[in-house]
C-alpha cells in the first residue's frame, strides 16, 4: 500500500485502541475493580497506542520497529500479570504482527508474530510449574474488557489489511485504452551511487550508511586512506572551509566525488558516483533539514512516552512502600514486577532517543567529575532485584572512588545496558562482576559475566545499532550501540573480550578528572 495510506490506516487502528482501553478501564472500574489496579492498566495500555500513532504519524520508516516492540511487551506483561496460559489477554498478542503488516514490514511482521508464539509458548510451560504467579482477586473484572478491545482492535487491523489489499487490485477494464506517452525524464544527472560514512579526526572511519562503494566491508577503526588509491584522497587540514567537493579514485578504480563537511567530533563524508555530478545545493540542505526534524521528532516522542511510564513507575514506587496501606498478599510482588518492566521500557526509550540525537550530532551531554565507583554502587541497588529474580550475583569490585570526566547520566545508563546484558545472557547461580580502576590518564569501567558469550565473527558488529550477535535472545540490539556512542563522545572507548560459553567482558575507557576539578567538590565535602 502507498506510504500515506498505511500511516492513515496505523493512525487509525490506534486511535481505535486508544478509545477502546480508555472504555475498557471505565468497564473495568464500573465492574468493581481496585481504582488503583485500572488506573495502572489504563497508563499500561496507552503506551502502545501513543507508540503507533506517533510512529505513524512521522511517517519515518526507521520508527516502524517501535510499536511493535511497545505491542510485544505490553502484552507480554499484561499475559504474565493476569494468569499466564488462562488470562484472556493472549489475544493481545497477534496486535504486534498486525501492526508490522499494516507498517508495510512483512518481515518485522514475521519476527514479530515468531517471538509473540515463543513468548506464549514459555507461558504455558512457566504457569503449570509455578512461574507466573497467580493473578489476585478481582483481575478478571480488568481483563475481560481490555480483551475484547483488544479483539476489536485485532478486527480493526485486519479490516484495514483486506481493505488494503482490495484497493491495490487493479479493477477490470471496462476497454482497452492505449497507454499515453510517457513523459520525458528531467534533464538531471541522476545519483546513482552514494554512501555516507562518519570519520574521525585522524580520518578512522566510525559509522557507514549505504553499501554502494564497499565501505561497510571496513569495520568500524580501519583506516579511511584503505578505501582510496594513494595520494587520491585527504581530508582537509585544520583551518580550511569546514566543507569541500573533491574528485577521488577507490581502490577498486572507480572514481567518485567526495563532499566533506567537518564537524565538532571530525568529518562527515558524502560519497558519490563521479557521473552523478555535484550534488545540489538544495538538497544537502534538505537532508540536513530532515535530520533536525526527525531529532525534533524524537524529543516529542520521548515526552510522549516518558509522562505515562514515569506515572507508571511513580505509583508502582507508592505501592511498594505501601504508602495508603498494607498491599493485599495474593498480589504484593506485583508492585515490583510492575516497576521492573516499567523501568525497562524507560531505558528503551531512553536508548532510542540518545541514538537519535548522537547520530544528529546533538547529544545531551556535560562533563563533569563523576564517581564509577558511586554510580556502579547506586546502579547495584536498582538492579539487585532484576537480578535476584534471575538467580544471578551483583559484585563490585574497587579499590575505592574512581573519578572521570563525563556526563553522569551518560555514565549511568552506560551501566545500566552493560549490567542488564551481563544478567539476561547470565544462567542462574553465576555473578556478575562490576569493576572500576584508574590507568594513566585513563578511568575504566567494566562489567563481566558467565553467560553464552560472542563468537569472535559477531564482536566487531554486535556495538552496531539494531544488531544482535548469532544466538541472542530477543531484544532491539540498542544497549551496546549506545554505550559504544556514550563512549566515543566523551572522548573514550568500549572494548569487549568474550569466549562462546566462557561469558564477556565489556570495559569502558573514559577520561581522567583532572585533580583541578576534584579540588572544589573535595573543599564542599568539608
Amino acid at each position: 500500500m502507498a506510504p500515506e495510506t498505511a500511516q492513515k490506516r496505523l493512525q487509525f487502528v490506534h486511535l481505535a485502541w486508544l478509545g477502546l482501553g480508555l472504555t475498557a478501564a471505565v468497564s473495568a472500574g464500573f465492574g468493581g475493580a481496585a481504582p488503583q489496579n485500572v488506573f495502572a492498566a489504563a497508563l499500561m495500555a496507552i503506551v502502545p497506542g501513543l507508540a503507533g500513532y506517533a510512529a505513524a504519524r512521522s511517517g519515518s520508516s526507521e520508527l516502524s520497529g517501535l510499536p511493535v516492540i511497545a505491542w510485544l511487551v505490553f502484552a507480554l506483561v499484561a499475559v504474565v500479570l493476569t494468569g499466564g496460559n488462562a488470562s484472556p489477554l493472549i489475544i493481545l498478542l497477534i496486535i504486534a504482527p498486525l501492526t508490522g503488516l499494516l507498517a508495510g514490514k512483512p518481515r518485522l511482521a514475521a519476527e514479530a508474530g515468531t517471538f509473540a508464539a515463543l513468548a506464549l509458548f514459555c507461558v504455558f510451560v512457566a504457569t503449570p510449574l509455578g512461574g507466573i504467579p497467580q493473578p489476585p482477586v478481582g483481575t478478571a473484572q480488568i481483563a475481560a474488557p481490555f480483551a475484547f478491545a483488544g479483539l476489536v482492535t485485532g478486527a480493526l487491523a485486519i479490516w484495514q489489511l483486506v481493505s488494503a489489499r482490495a484497493a491495490e487490485s487493479p479493477a477490470a477494464p471496462e476497454a482497452a485504452v492505449s497507454p499515453p506517452p510517457p513523459e520525458p525524464e528531467p534533464q538531471t544527472v541522476a545519483m546513482t551511487g552514494i554512501s555516507w560514512a562518519d570519520v574521525t579526526p585522524e580520518g578512522r572511519l566510525r559509522r557507514v550508511q549505504g553499501d554502494t562503494f564497499g565501505l561497510t566491508a571496513m569495520r568500524p577503526g580501519a583506516a579511511l586512506a584503505g578505501l582510496f588509491t594513494d595520494h587520491d584522497f585527504a581530508l582537509p587540514p585544520a583551518g580550511e572551509t569546514s566543507r569541500q567537493l573533491v574528485a577521488a579514485e577507490l581502490v577498486s578504480g572507480r572514481r567518485v566525488r567526495v563532499l566533506t563537511e567537518r564537524h565538532a567530533r571530525g568529518f562527515h563524508l558524502l560519497i558519490m558516483d563521479a557521473a552523478a555530478g555535484s550534488p545540489p545545493a538544495g538538497d544537502v540542505l534538505e537532508l540536513e533539514e530532515k535530520l533536525r526534524a526527525r531529532t525534533a521528532f524524537f524529543a516529542s516522542l520521548g515526552h510522549d512516552l516518558k509522562t505515562p511510564l514515569n506515572a507508571i513507575l511513580g505509583y508502582a514506587e507508592i505501592m511498594q512502600a505501601e504508602l495508603m496501606g498494607p498491599m493485599p498478599k495474593p498480589y504484593a510482588d506485583y508492585p515490583s514486577i510492575i516497576h521492573e518492566s516499567g523501568t525497562d521500557l524507560l531505558l528503551l526509550v531512553d536508548d532510542i532517543l540518545d541514538l537519535a540525537r548522537a547520530e544528529a550530532g546533538q547529544p545531551r551531554l556535560e562533563p563533569e567529575p563523576v564517581d564509577l565507583t558511586a554510580s556502579a554502587e547506586s546502579v547495584i541497588r536498582q538492579m539487585t532485584g532484576h537480578a535476584d529474580r534471575a538467580g544471578v550475583t551483583l559484585k563490585l569490585k574497587t579499590s575505592g572512588e574512581v573519578w572521570a570526566e563525563a556526563d553522569a547520566r551518560a555514565v549511568r545508563q552506560i551501566w545500566q545496558n552493560l549490567v542488564s546484558n551481563a544478567i539476561k545472557y547470565s544462567v542462574s547461580g553465576k555473578t556478575v562482576t562490576l569493576e572500576t580502576r584508574l590507568e594513566g590518564e585513563t578511568a575504566l569501567l567494566s562489567v563481566s559475566d558467565r553467560g553464552a558469550g560472542i563468537a569472535a565473527a559477531d564482536l566487531a558488529r554486535v556495538t552496531e545499532p539494531f544488531t544482535q550477535a548469532a544466538g541472542a535472545k530477543p531484544g532491539t540490539g540498542l544497549g551496546l550501540s549506545v554505550v559504544r556512542r556514550f563512549a566515543e563522545l566523551q572522548g573514550g572507548a568500549l572494548r569487549l573480550e568474550s569466549r562462546p560459553g566462557k561469558g564477556t567482558r565489556a570495559e569502558v575507557t573514559l577520561p581522567r578528572a583532572s585533580e583541578a576539578d576534584l579540588v572544589p567538590l573535595e573543599e564542599a565535602a568539608e
